[in-house]
Parts: structure tokens; C-alpha cells; sequence
């Protein structure tokens, strides 16, 4: 056989080989893969947010340029006693504009104002970025649990059918009980209650995970490790972080609107001035033009400058005390949960160096003392059951520590 038919015997081989062997699994996700998917994806809450800032942007350039003139077209000085145009001298036809100048002060004020909105709405988006990073976190941690404790439910219904087996064997030889049989039988029958629970939130946790990380992200399995979250700040470092928090910077950039919503009252006290230019046509005189300065005076400013003035201060210190009570709840918020982020971690390590070990050494005691007669079959079971119970504990224990954790980096920001 020639070299060229040898090459391609083989990558036929290597074709046919390709085919017949299946499609790999995907990977486990991560939840920092999962973060991530979040984050690269166009979420249409934020996108409309930033279509929302666009317009407040362009609002204020628009701002910026004199309104339209304004034509007038009339008949002057028609006589009524023949409404005759032609038979009057003083009849004339006329075009008029009249172009209104506001201060630049004012305009500028107008942009800026819109300007300070925009802002705020940008600052809306940022924090549904983090409410999205916080709730893809949450998510995860939920269905990572519950998938762990369906391993373990799964794991401790099988030794349970062991037991059965054994139970059942002892049974038929004489030397056990019946209601031995009869309590396993109902043990897993509890555990299989469990497990259907147990898959009911796995769905749950993936269904809220897919809002954010789409269906074939949400499918996959949770990575089989608790994952590490971004270190948390200090306690002042913390505090000083609640004041970047988007949802004030919203706040601060409304505060800076009602301020410009102040400025331009207090230029409503100035003179408005406008020009006048028009053209009259006689039919067998000469033609007339006009030229005039038209200026609004501020005489009525108790009923409406003041008004104005006083009603635009009111609303920058109600922005003002939003914004206190906003930072008075996020302190709130932080400080609930830091204290349950220790308080849990403390109670996981209580777990993990006491609790677990001594769990495991009952069970095996237990199962010892069963083997030799010296404890009943029912102590067996109630001990296995306990150390499930106990392993499921501190993973929830682990969970819950982290999305409190999670809770607290939406509030202060993740760390670079």
C-alpha cells in the first residue's frame, strides 16, 4: 500500500473513531463563570436604562438652542363699515416675527439639570449590574446545596437499603423483628419524600440561575466545590463604601437636579427679552416695516417666583432626606448581614472540628455495637439518619455564610 492510500486509511480511522465515540459533558459551571456569563450578556433592564440616559442626554443639547420665532400673518386697520381692504388707505397686510431670547444662564442650567438626571439613571444601571452579580451568586449557592444534599440524601438512601437487606435477612432467619423491616421500609420512604423536595428546589435555584445565564448555562451541574468570593473590605473601609453605592449616587445625582431646578427658579426673576420685526403692505402707499424689543418684567414674582423658588428648595431637602434614609438603611442592611456572615462561619467551624467527627465516630460505634448485639437496629438507623443530618447542616451552614457574603459585596462592592 502507497504512503498517500496509508494516510488516508488512517484519517478515515481517526474519522470513524471520532464518530462512534459520544459527545463530551459539559463542564461544570462555575460561579464565577456564571458571573461572568451574567455580566457579558445585554440585560434588558440595563440596556433600557442606558436608552433612558441617551434621551435625558440629548433632552439637555436640545436644550441649549432658542426656541422656534414666531410668525404672525394678519389684516390691519380694515375699515368695518365695507370691510373693503382697497378703499382705506391705512389697510395693510401684514408679516410679522417675534423671536424669544432666553439667558444663556438659563440654558445652560436646562442642560445641566439634564445632564444630572442622566447620571442618575446611569447610576440605576450599575446597580442592576450589581443586583444581577448578587442574584447569579445567589442562585448558584442555592442549587449547588441542594444538588449536594441530593448526593448525600442519595448516598445515605442506599446505605439505608443495606440495612434493609440485613434487616430483612435476620427477619427471615428468626433472629430479628419484624417492625425492623417495617421501620427501614418507612425511613426510605421519608428519604424518597426528601428527594423529590430535594429536586423541586434544584429546579427552582436553576430556573431563577437562567434568568441570567440562559437555559443551557443553568443546565449544567454546579462545579462540586464551595467557591471563593471576593475578599470583603474593613469595617470603615465598608462604611466609606455605602456612600459609592449606586443607588446613592442616583440619589446624589437627583439632589444635583433639584439644585439646577433651584438655579433656574431663581432665573425666573430675571427679564425674558424678545424681538419684534414685521412688514406691512399698502396697496397704493408705500410699504411699512416694524422693528421692536419686547421684555417680560418679573412684577407678579410673590404668586409665582417665590413659589417657584420656595417649592424647588423643598424638593432638594426632600431629595436630600431620600438620601439619608437610603444610607441609613443600607448601613441597616450591612450590619445584619456581617453579623450573620460571622456568626454562620463560627457556626460552620463548630461543625467541621466538633460536631461532623463526632457524628461519624456514632455511627461507626453505633454500627459496632450492632454487630455485636449490644444495640438495636432502630439506634442503627437513627444514627445514619443524624449524620445526614448533621452533613447537610454544615453545608447549609457553608451556603449560607456565603450568600450572606454575596449580600454584603452588593452593597459595598467586589475588590479588586
Amino acid at each position: 500500500m502507497s504512503m498517500p492510500a496509508i494516510a488516508a486509511f488512517a484519517a478515515a480511522l481517526q474519522l470513524s473513531t471520532a464518530i462512534a465515540q459520544p459527545a463530551s459533558e459539559p463542564s461544570p459551571l462555575s460561579l464565577a463563570e456564571a458571573v461572568l456569563i451574567a455580566g457579558q450578556t445585554e440585560d434588558p433592564a440595563i440596556g433600557s436604562l442606558r436608552s433612558r440616559a441617551v434621551a435625558l442626554e440629548r433632552a439637555g443639547e436640545a436644550a441649549m438652542a432658542l426656541p422656534d420665532p414666531t410668525l404672525r400673518v394678519g389684516l390691519a386697520n380694515l375699515p368695518l363699515s365695507n370691510l373693503d381692504p382697497n378703499s382705506e388707505a391705512m389697510t395693510q397686510m401684514q408679516v410679522g416675527v417675534r423671536q424669544v431670547i432666553p439667558s444663556n444662564a438659563s440654558r445652560h442650567l436646562q442642560r445641566e439639570r439634564q445632564r444630572a438626571q442622566a447620571q442618575g439613571v446611569l447610576a440605576l444601571g450599575g446597580l442592576e449590574q450589581r443586583l444581577i452579580t448578587r442574584s447569579v451568586r445567589l442562585a448558584w449557592l442555592e442549587a449547588y446545596y441542594w444538588e449536594q444534599a441530593g448526593e448525600l440524601t442519595r448516598a445515605r438512601r442506599e446505605e439505608i437499603r443495606q440495612l434493609s437487606e440485613v434487616a430483612t435477612a435476620l427477619f427471615a432467619s428468626g433472629r430479628g423483628n419484624s417492625h425492623d423491616v417495617i421501620r427501614v421500609d418507612l425511613e426510605t420512604a421519608l428519604l424518597d419524600a426528601r428527594q423529590i423536595e430535594i429536586d423541586r428546589q434544584i429546579g427552582t435555584a436553576r430556573a431563577q440561575l437562567a434568568r441570567y445565564v440562559g437555559a443551557a448555562a443553568a443546565g449544567r451541574d454546579m462545579l462540586p466545590r464551595l467557591p471563593v468570593l471576593p475578599a470583603l473590605p474593613g469595617g470603615d473601609e465598608a462604611l466609606d463604601a455605602l456612600t459609592r453605592h449606586p443607588s446613592v449616587m442616583s440619589r446624589n445625582a437627583r439632589i444635583e437636579a433639584s439644585e439646577r431646578e433651584i438655579d433656574l427658579a431663581l432665573e425666573a426673576y430675571n427679564p425674558v427679552w424678545s424681538v419684534d420685526a414685521g412688514y406691512g403692505v399698502r396697496g397704493s402707499r408705500s410699504d411699512v416695516a416694524s422693528i421692536g424689543v419686547s421684555v417680560q418684567m418679573p412684577i407678579f414674582s410673590q404668586r409665582r417666583q417665590d413659589e417657584s423658588v420656595a417649592g424647588a428648595r423643598q424638593m432638594r431637602s426632600a431629595e436630600e432626606l431620600d438620601r439619608r434614609a437610603l444610607l441609613l438603611d443600607l448601613r441597616r442592611q450591612l450590619d445584619e448581614d456581617w453579623i450573620r456572615f460571622q456568626r454562620l462561619n463560627e457556626t460552620a467551624m463548630i461543625y467541621e472540628t466538633g460536631v461532623l467527627e463526632r457524628a461519624r465516630e456514632t455511627t461507626a460505634a453505633v454500627l459496632v455495637a450492632y454487630e455485636n448485639e449490644q444495640a438495636d437496629f432502630a439506634e442503627l438507623v437513627r444514627s445514619e439518619l443524624a449524620l445526614l443530618d448533621i452533613e447537610l447542616t454544615l453545608i447549609r451552614t457553608r451556603v449560607d455564610a456565603l450568600q450572606a457574603q454575596s449580600r454584603i459585596l452588593f452593597l459595598t462592592g467586589d475588590v479588586q
